[in-house]
This record gives structure tokens, sequence and C-alpha cells, in this order.
């Protein structure tokens, strides 16, 4: 079993079934990471001659974004992944991230594997690296090869076999050789087999037959390629070392073959493992945003499976000439060849478990309809036609649209989510631990961190949140740092309520249960309260604490206040959800209307939450002489809460230019009453506001959301996830 050849005639369909079962279908048994190469483009298509965003963080050591072999190339990195869906996800999360960052540079993401329109060749710039030797290599590939074929652009897909999976199909033999053995069987198949990848992925098509430049006798790949040996590790670090003394490449990093052996570590007496497989042939796919589709990857997915599963025997009957293909395109005998290869690719479907339905379909309907395939499309359009550059603004807007989303992170809270994206933006290595409990696992260089919900980190203290929530510790606290608070009383339900709430009858008020967030169980009276709507109050707030606050109502406008590290970084007004008449809707059907807005679901993942009708908004309504069933006369705004509490159906409104810096210190020594680094204080402010006006701080909140910043409904939009990553010490100021 030492041998590899020998493990590799072991390593088909049959054994496999034999030694495990239904092990295929364990999930998962591969990782997928994904390399997206794509020109930065102006408005007008031309190449970009400006320098890479410096909002993406540095080349040298972002591990997502980065640039390739020009200045004005981008490479998107996706870690590896469990499944392609999961791969394809991560890889539009980067896709929409790099494309809301060009939009404010007018500049966009070319679709094509083929150049966009191109200045004279003098003034495309290398990238520029802070490490010399990535510069002076990329001088010399300039030296070497011609401008356009380096910027001819693709997806790098590398593969690889999970260790579990490899372990049960080993049955008893040693892991190491089954996984050298395992790889090498799947890249020889896969050399016989790329004409039939080719034929179907092509989509960089050049004069009238050809589907992919990238993959001809002209396109991006070493000259040495043809003398790679895949027979053992061995004979092909010994090809590749006979490729550097002949001078074919000057580096190992220079060979660019459309299958390629990647190693985990490379110590001085050569590689010890094999890692994983760079394919490296795939066109860019312009109909896809992220240049290619979830389909086309399941599609690769089950193509490698099959080079695994098959015998060398029968598929070196299906071998042919891919440059010929990538030349002319399928021959009708190729495509017969090709539609047998489908229908056993159906067969390795069924045996491991297709995770995108259609992608096989997909497939046929471009091999048995030629005018489909995506480089026919290609060159029925023009390589430099308009359709491209409108392609590239459809992406950069339906990025736009949703600017907070992050694929595959939509379950998450909107401020995790925004963390996540500076995190990526920042170069900054991250990992969701807990999906369920929104628990970030960040790392740069030597230093790691722990973010739960965004702002729960590692530089508060536990008993910060514990002091912040209890409402009557809290107005003490504020009060010794000579910060003012409304004046009130605390009760029970059980108390004598007739006696304790005599003071505030007839009065403005508000009653809360001690320990609360999110605004929950609070009623606010913004007129003169009677002695029934004040029990009714207790009643709704005793169903969340037993100990219950009733206080002062302070007029004025109520302004959320977030403080980083000792300073006021953003403020923002919370405007309580409302509805505006149009003299036939009922304030029922009103709220539905306004729940469609794309921005309102439940929960935490966009920027506003949907509006709930519940007993607090009857209670509100009623104090306006209204119900759910009333109907507003056209143009009338209607509030439906006092309380403008985000959760609660509020509106963010940034007011971080406007706030007096009076204002700003009062809540810097709020936050300092408990020695909070992250914190966001609520300042009850009334109108107009000027520096001498009058102020109550109304309560101190631990984990304060970030989307209100980030995304505020009306205003400048605050980058307040960047600035906690600042605080961490993981993003220099």
């Amino acid at each position: 079993m030492k041998n590899h050849i020998g493990i590799a005639e072991k390593l088909n369909r049959e054994s496999i079934l034999r030694s495990g079962g239904a092990l295929l279908r364990s999930r998962p048994n591969c990782r997928i990471g994904i390399e997206r190469e794509s020109l930065r483009c102006t408005a007008c298509g031309m190449l970009s001659e400006a320098v890479h965003p410096a909002s993406l963080g540095g080349k040298d050591d972002n591990p997502y974004i980065t640039t390739d072999w020009a200045e004005s190339q981008i490479e998107l990195i996706t870690p590896p992944c469990e499944s392609p869906a999961a791969a394809h996800r991560f890889l539009e999360m980067l896709t929409d991230i790099v494309l809301r960052e060009l939009a404010p540079r007018q500049e966009l993401l070319w679709p094509l594997s083929t150049p966009c329109r191109l200045p004279d060749a003098e003034r495309i710039a290398c990238a520029r690296f802070e490490e010399a030797a990535e510069n002076t290599r990329r001088r010399k590939l300039r030296e070497k090869y011609p401008v356009e074929m380096l910027l001819l652009s693709g997806i790098h897909c590398n593969f690889s076999f999970t260790d579990e999976f490899l372990r049960r199909i080993a049955d008893g033999a040693d892991r190491k050789a089954v996984r050298e053995a395992g790889y090498l069987k799947t890249a020889r198949n896969l050399q016989r087999l790329l004409w039939f990848a080719v034929g179907l992925l092509g989509a960089s098509p050049a004069g009238t037959t050809g589907i992919s430049v990238r993959n001809s006798s002209a396109g991006y790949k070493s000259a040495c390629s043809a003398q790679l040996d895949y027979t053992s590790v061995a004979a092909y670090c010994e090809s590749v070392n006979r490729c550097l003394e002949t001078g074919l490449i000057a580096a190992p990093s220079e060979l660019y073959t459309p299958v390629r052996l990647r190693f985990s570590e490379k110590p001085t007496g050569g590689p010890v493992e094999i890692n994983r497989l760079e394919l490296r042939f795939i066109d860019l796919n312009p109909f896809e945003k992220c240049g290619i589709s979830a389909a086309d990857l399941e599609l690769l997915r089950l193509l490698l499976f099959h080079c695994l599963l098959t015998g060398e025997s029968e598929l070196e009957r299906f071998s042919e000439d891919f440059e010929t293909v990538a030349e002319n395109g399928f021959t009708p005998g190729q495509r017969e060849k090709a539609a047998e290869l489908l229908k056993q690719l159906g067969e390795t479907a069924r045996l491991l478990h297709v995770e995108i339905p259609g992608a096989l379909e997909g497939a046929a309907g471009r091999l048995h309809c030629p005018e489909h395939s995506y480089a026919e499309r290609i060159r029925k359009a023009g390589t430099l036609s308009p359709e491209w550059l409108r392609r590239a603004e459809t992406y950069r807007d339906d990025a736009l649209a949703e600017a907070w989303r992050l694929p595959g992170f939509d379950e998450l809270e909107l401020s995790t989510q925004c963390m996540i994206r500076e995190a990526v933006k920042g170069g900054i290595h991250f990992e969701v631990i807990s999906r369920e409990d929104n628990i970030l696992r960040l790392r740069k260089g030597t230093r790691r961190e722990y973010v739960v919900q965004a702002t729960r980190t590692s530089l508060d203290t536990y008993v910060t949140p514990l002091l912040m929530n209890n409402k009557l510790v809290s107005k003490m606290l504020l009060r010794e740092h000579g910060i003012h608070t409304p004046d009130g009383i605390e009760l029970r339900p059980d108390d004598d309520l007739a006696d304790r709430l005599r003071p505030f009858i007839g009065k403005r008020a508000v009653v809360k249960p001690v320990s609360t967030n999110y605004g929950i169980g609070i009623s606010v009276f913004e007129h003169p309260a009677t002695e029934e709507q004040l029990r009714e109050a207790v009643r709704l707030a005793a169903g969340f604490d037993r100990h219950i606050l009733v206080e002062e109502f302070c007029p004025g406008r109520e302004f959320r206040f977030l403080v980083i590290a000792g300073k006021t970084f953003a403020v923002t007004f919370r405007r309580a959800c409302h509805v505006v008449g149009d003299g036939v809707s009922t304030i029922h059907e009103l709220i539905e209307r306004a729940n469609r807005h794309p921005w309102r679901a439940p929960g935490h993942h966009r920027p506003l939450v949907t509006i709930v009708e519940d007993e607090a908004m009857r209670q509100h309504l009623a104090l306006q002489a209204l119900d759910f069933g009333s109907v507003i006369p056209a143009g009338e705004d209607i509030p439906l809460r006092r309380i403008s509490n985000i959760s609660a159906g509020g509106e963010a409104c940034d007011a971080t230019e406007l706030m007096p810096e009076r204002f700003k210190r009062i809540a810097e020594r709020a936050a300092a009453a408990f020695d909070a680094v992250i914190c966001g204080v609520d300042i009850i402010i009334p109108e107009p506001l000027g520096p001498g006006s009058s102020y109550a701080v109304i309560e101190a909140n631990f984990n304060p959301a970030l989307l209100i910043h980030e995304f505020p409904f009306e205003g400048k939009s605050r980058p307040a996830a960047r600035q906690v990553l600042i605080a961490l010490g993981l993003l220099d100021d």
C-alpha cells in the first residue's frame, strides 16, 4: 500500500463503497476555497490607474483582499469552506464589500477575464507592496510576459479532501500514502478531463471559434506545464526543479499550470505532504456578480470526486487536448463524449449528494445548445461591448441596495455583521465560533480577541453590565458623578399603589422595570397620567421585573451617545415609529405598509425592526383617542410609541455634528461612572438644542447596538465597528 500507483488503483468507486458504505455522504467531505481576480475600471470602462483603496487595508497582510500582478487587479480570497454554497456565499460577501468601497471612487469591477480598455502599457503599474521581493517579482514578470497576458483575470479554486474523509477511505492504510495517492490520481484524471471543464466553463472567447483564450496556447500558463509529472510527489517535485534549472520559470510561484499541487509545508528536505489541488483554468463568468456561479462550483466538486473515484483507464478513453477545445470549442465527437461524462457525473452526484440542484442540468443545457454557452453569449455581445459596463454597474447597485447585508452571515445580528465587514476590510482573521450567540474570534498577528454581539469585549469588566442593568444603582452612580437624572421612586406590584403613586397622579411620568433593556416593559406618559393609567403601567412593567421604577417625565428629544474608550464617537437621535395617514387606510393597514420597507425585518438583521402591534402601543394610541382601526387624515403624522428604541420599531438619525461638545463630555462622564470602555448613554435634551440647554441622563447601556450609527435612517454613517476594533488594538487609528 506504500506504492502510490498501487493505492490509486484501489481508489475506485467499488472499493470505496465496500469499505465505507455511505461515507461519501458524510458532511463535510471536502474544503473549497476561491481566489477571484478582477480588474478595477473607471465608470467609462477604462483600466483604473488609481492606487489600491486604502479602505481595504494593506495588500501585504490582508488575508481576504489583496492585488495580483497589477495595482488595479484586485484579488479576493475566501478561506477553505465546507461546501460550494458556503464558498460562494463568502465570495459574494467579499465582492459586495469591494464594490461598496469602490463606489465612492467611481470605480467598478470589470466582469470579464479579458481586459477592459487599457491605457498605454507604460502607464499600467505593477502592484506595489511593502515587501521588496514582491515588487521585484512583478517587475520580472513584466519583462517576461506581455502586459495583456498578465492582466487576464480568472478564478482559482483550491480543493482539498477532509482528513476525516481520507481516514475513512484509508481503511487501515497509511493516511499520508492515501492522501498523496488520492490527490495525485485526482490530478492525473483531471488533466485528462480539462477539455471537458474548459469547454463547459470557458468564458474568454477570441476570434470566431475560441472559447477560452486564457487556456489556449497563447494563454496565461507557463511553457513547462506539459513537462510536469504527476505520478508521485517526488516525480512532480523533480519536474518542477527541471523547469527551474532550465529557466522556464524563475520561481515555483511562476508555475502557471491549469492544475497545480500545493503543499502544507516546504522544509529543507522538500515537500512533506500535499495540502490541496489548485485549479487555475476557470474563466470569469461575466453573467455572475461573483465571477462564478454556485452551480458551477458544484459541477467542479462533482468532477473532482469523479476523478478520485473513477479508474484511470476508464477516464483515459475520454482524454482530449484541452488547448484545442479552448481555441476551437467542442467538435461533434467531443460533444458526445461530454454528454457521456455528464451522465457519469450524474451517478457520482447520486453517490455524493448534490448540494446545489441544477448544476448538471445547467451544464447540459450549455452543452446541447452551444449558443447558450458563456463564450458564445460573450462573443455575440463583443468583449468591449457597453453591456459589460452596464453589468458591472448592476452588480455595484446590487451591492449598495442592501449595504448592511453580508451573504453567509445573514442570520447574525446586524452589529455583528458590521464587525465582520470591518474585520475583512482591516485584514483581521475572523471566525464565527457561535452563530446563536454572535461570538467572534478575531486575530491579527499575535493578538487574539473575542467579541460577543459586537460590543461585549475584554475591555469591559463583568460588573459593568450588572451595574447598568439595575436602574436604581445606575441613577445613584450617575448622581455621584454630578450627572442629572430624573427623580423617581422604586415600588413593587404588591405595594400600596394608591399611596405610592399619589405623587405622580396628574403628572407626566415614566414607568419601567428596574432591570430592562431594549425599551421592554416601559410606559411613557407625555401628558398627565391618571391613577388607572399608572396602575396599568405598573402591571405591564411587573411582567418583566418585580422591582419597578416610577420617575418624572423629562421633556425633550432623546439622544444616544456612543462612547468608546473615553470619547464620544457618534450621536444619534431616535425617532419613535410612526405612520403618516392617507385619509383611507387604518393605522393597522399603515403599519403593515410600513413593515414592507426593505430596511425592516424581525430581530436585528436589518437597520430597522418590524413594527409590532402590542399592548404598550395600544395604550399610547389611546392617549391620542385612537386605536388600530382609526383612519388618519392624509398627511397627518401619528407616533405609535413614546419610546424610540430601534428594537421597538424606531428610526435612528445621525446628530454627531449637531451635538454641542458639552453634552458629549457629559456622556463621557456617564460612561466613566461605570468604568465602561464601550457604552451607550441616553440623554434627553429639550429643544431648541443649545450649549446651555438642560438635560437628563436616563440610562447607560452596556452592549450598545452599532447598527444605528453604521446605518442611520437619516444622516451620515459612522464606522462604529471599526472604532471598536481600534480600541481593541486590532487596527491602527
